[in-house]
């Protein structure tokens, strides 16, 4: 009996030192808690009335201010090619010549002709004047310096013609012919672009199109491939379609872009930013500081160092805001 008592008193003992030790433990496992106490990071920002633009953004393409395709104006063989393809022109240079030779040959015979016949006019004049010759001859040698003219000023024209020139300051694009071939009349030549200003074309969904003006200023940026940030430029909206396009339902628009330094080419894919409207003292904080919470919208609001949760109504979002209308 006494062994048994002994044997209680032991395990009495052991299970009041494990009790002790689970206490500590749990003690111990509390301060740690208490120490790792998840710590939230704010940011805090001033929020005041103030104007706010909202835009919207289209996809536009480039093409060039003038894309012409010169022909020849006269048959013949090209006997000159001046610029090379891809080189700059001015107004007015020179592209190519068709035979001039021959041209300037028959000029030189129609202008002897065209002498010789201003010549005799003037001897009829005097005869006629002294009635050594009828007036019919006289008449008849008129007509004649009359032909000599015409004939004269058809082949200065077509010795004008013989030389293509741009008609535009611009880029030679493509040479469609080899010096020494021959072209007839109608035949395209060279293909002249235009670029140191480029048009946009954009198609304005319905919707948007009330807020549009010919003359209203928008940005155009250079669509981004590679990662890298287009450039950005300004663009004056020159043209508003005012038939809807039967299958897409869309009003194409045309805006003027400068390109002075060339970066812009024909073809290429860009971003228009233009402005919907102009919303005036509205309060609007960013998109993420309004928080959903039992099926309410709200904000938390600092004040004295504690963010307070405050309830509000939410109305449009603009970009990366949202406006507050009450709250």
């Amino acid at each position: 009996m006494s062994k048994i008592n002994c044997l209680l008193l032991a395990l009495g003992c052991l299970l009041l030192v494990l009790t002790g030790c689970g206490n500590e433990a749990k003690s111990e496992t509390a301060g740690q808690g208490a120490q790792q106490e998840k710590v939230t990071h704010v940011t805090l920002a001033t929020i005041t009335a103030s104007d706010l633009k909202e835009t919207f953004t289209l996809p536009g393409t480039l093409e060039a201010w003038e894309d012409l395709t010169l022909a020849a104006e006269i048959a013949g063989p090209v006997r000159w090619i001046g610029p090379e393809e891809g080189q700059r022109l001015t107004q007015g240079q020179a592209v190519l010549r068709i035979d001039p030779e021959t041209l300037d040959a028959q000029m030189a015979r129609n202008q002897a002709e065209y002498d010789r016949q201003k010549q005799h006019v003037e001897r009829r004049q005097r005869l006629v004047e002294k009635k050594l010759v009828s007036v019919q001859e006289y008449d008849d040698a008129v007509q004649a310096f009359k032909v000599a003219e015409a004939n004269l000023r058809l082949s200065r024209v077509a010795l004008q013609k013989s030389t293509l020139k741009s008609p535009v300051a611009g880029v030679l694009d493509a040479l469609l012919v080899d010096r020494g071939e021959y072209v007839s009349v109608g035949d395209p030549v060279a293909q002249v672009v235009q670029v140191d200003r480029l048009k946009v074309l954009v198609d304005v969904p319905e919707k948007d199109i009330p807020y549009l003006e010919v003359g209203d200023q928008v940005q155009v940026t250079q669509a981004s491939i590679d990662g890298r940030q287009g450039e950005t430029r300004r663009g004056t909206i020159i043209h508003l379609a005012y038939r809807a396009d039967p299958l897409t339902r869309t009003y194409r628009a045309k805006i003027e872009v400068g390109n002075q330094a060339m970066t812009l080419r024909p073809g290429m894919i860009v971003r228009v930013e233009a402005v919907r409207r102009t919303l005036e003292d509205v309060v609007a904080i960013p998109l993420y500081a309004l928080v959903d919470h039992e099926g309410m919208k709200v904000v938390f609001v600092e004040e004295q160092g504690l963010a307070h949760m405050q309830p509000v109504t939410a109305g449009a979002v603009i970009g990366k805001q949202v406006i507050i209308r009450e709250g």
